[in-house]
């Protein structure tokens, strides 16, 4: 799927999955701030999921709350 983008302020949060060898899904967040450039991004793992759908669920949540804490 294509990444999504969550936004509270000056802060971003870009959400993945990625699909791995095993079958499993790596839930991945990327936060920044707003101004600055996507190299500028800061990798939080989120956790290894057995379907896609509660990756990208997992990702929302670990994205939702470096936002809250300003995790960067």
């Amino acid at each position: 799927m294509t990444p999504h983008i969550l936004q509270s302020g000056s802060h971003i949060a870009r959400i993945n999955t990625v699909q791995q060898p095993d079958g499993t899904y790596e839930a991945q967040v990327f936060v920044r701030l707003a101004r600055e450039p996507e190299i500028a991004e800061t990798y939080i793992p989120a956790g290894i999921c057995a379907t896609e759908k509660e990756a990208w669920a997992l990702a929302e949540q670990r994205a939702t709350r470096a936002l809250k804490e300003h995790e960067f």
